[in-house]
């Protein structure tokens, strides 16, 4: 369909399909939405089905990617993710909303492996596998930037009508379905009628999960940024509300009025104002521009700190952040800011390490199950903070995840071997698998 490309201009789509991956439009009052018929126990509960769905789906979904090609999986989460947006425009309550977070966790698995396994294989067939940690942390960027242009819309959006940024995000999203069929295929599935491509068997895909996952090097990395993830990925749940409970006393003051109560109130509500929305709109996109720093320099990081040094200070720095506010309200902003900019920092640090020590056929399975175990670690997670935040304010949950983390992190960090100073090869891998 689309002419040879480049390999210039290959990276080129590659960090198109990334901006059309961006939610920008309804990220800065999704919470808020809910909200408007829902509990903080709800919404913690829908979150912790999205990671029982997120869960049961990884594996397979993976095992798709591997059997059927990358691309054709980025496909499906496209299509998952379009489903998802229409279903909050049309439908409302718990059991519709449950559904639809089925959709996107969904959206989320079909991607999870591919999109890194696509991109790490790329690279290898045509440029240079090391660059990985330099390409997604800068397509992170790119997908950042563009959430932060359609934040501040998607904030002006919800105060016209609380459905509008939706259907914004549909039309925006798929955009996606263009940019990957101007993608090509890895090279082991170009050759569809090939008999002899080397493709993985369902019980192959299990027994390299379990072999990878339950030994050094990866095991106890995945067990300590596993944690951060889900500490991070639960905390996102409660920025806006936190952001009304610290915030709103402070922009009343400059003649921001919430329509009902005070701002816990209105945080519980979802009822928090079209001038509010606004301006939460106009902070997460300040926020998200601060966070593209990250993804864009993961590479310049990872060659500055090294790969260990950096798992190890970016979590605990902003799960110590995640207290702060606790004490000092207006720390709350770069509390935000340090959330939005550690994810897309160690993740492609973590996930370069990890494809740095497996090998290419079951890749995106690998990936997947990773996925599955980051999953798995946050459905407590976010089942537990719905309730705290109910019992007491979205500020004391979020605290009370960051002190969870400095705890169990530093647990991991001490007695397991997270990211060992002398590391195991692929190839040395394999041989233990063998």
């Amino acid at each position: 369909m689309f002419p040879p490309q480049s390999d210039r201009a290959l990276i080129r789509r590659y960090y198109l399909y990334r901006a059309t991956l961006s939610v920008g439009f309804i990220t800065p009052i999704f919470t808020l939405f809910l909200l408007r018929s829902l509990t903080f126990t709800q919404v913690g509960t829908l979150s912790a089905l999205y990671s029982v769905f997120s869960v049961g789906g990884e594996i397979p979904t993976g095992y798709v990617g591997d059997r059927l090609g990358r691309r054709a999986s980025l496909l499906l989460s496209v299509a998952f993710t379009i489903g998802s947006l229409v279903g909050f425009v049309v439908v409302k309550g718990f059991l519709w909303y449950a559904f639809l977070y089925a959709l996107w966790a969904l959206a989320l698995t079909f991607r999870s492996g591919s999109m890194d396994a696509w991109l790490y294989d790329i690279l290898d067939e045509r440029l240079d596998s090391g660059r990985f940690s330099h390409v997604r942390g800068r397509g992170d960027a790119v997908q950042n930037w563009t959430a932060a242009v359609s934040m501040v819309v998607g904030g002006l959006l919800y105060g016209l009508h609380p459905t509008y940024p939706f259907v914004a995000a549909v039309a925006f999203n798929s955009l996606g379905f263009i940019t990957l069929l101007s993608l090509p295929k890895n090279r082991q599935y170009a050759g569809c009628g090939d008999a002899n491509v080397d493709r993985l068997g369902l019980l192959e895909a299990f027994t390299v999960v379990r072999g990878y996952l339950t030994k050094p090097p990866l095991r106890s990395l995945v067990v300590y940024v596993g944690l951060f993830y889900a500490v991070v990925g639960v905390s996102h749940t409660y920025v806006q509300p936190m952001a009304v409970e610290t915030l709103a006393p402070y922009a009343t003051g400059f003649g921001v009025q919430m329509v009902t109560g005070d701002a816990t109130a209105a945080a519980r509500s979802g009822d928090a104002g079209a001038t509010m929305a606004l301006g939460l709109g106009a902070m997460y996109a300040s926020l998200t521009a601060v966070s593209s720093v990250g993804g864009y320099y993961a590479g310049a990081v990872e060659d500055r700190l090294g790969i260990r040094r950096a798992v190890l200070l970016v979590p605990a720095i902003t799960a110590i952040a995640l207290i702060v506010p606790l004490w000092v309200a207006l720390l709350a902003l770069p509390t935000f800011a340090s959330m939005r900019t550690a994810m897309p920092l160690v993740q492609p640090i973590a996930n370069g390490y990890i494809n740095d020590h497996i090998e290419g056929v079951g890749r995106a399975t690998l990936l997947s199950a990773v996925s599955m175990f980051y999953m798995t670690l946050r459905t407590p997670l976010a089942l537990s903070a719905g309730i705290v935040a109910d019992a007491t304010t979205a500020t004391v949950a979020m605290a009370a995840l960051g002190g969870l983390f400095l705890v169990v992190g530093g647990a991991v960090w001490i007695l397991g071997d997270v990211v060992p100073e002398t590391e195991a090869t692929i190839e040395e891998q394999a041989d233990s698998l063998a």
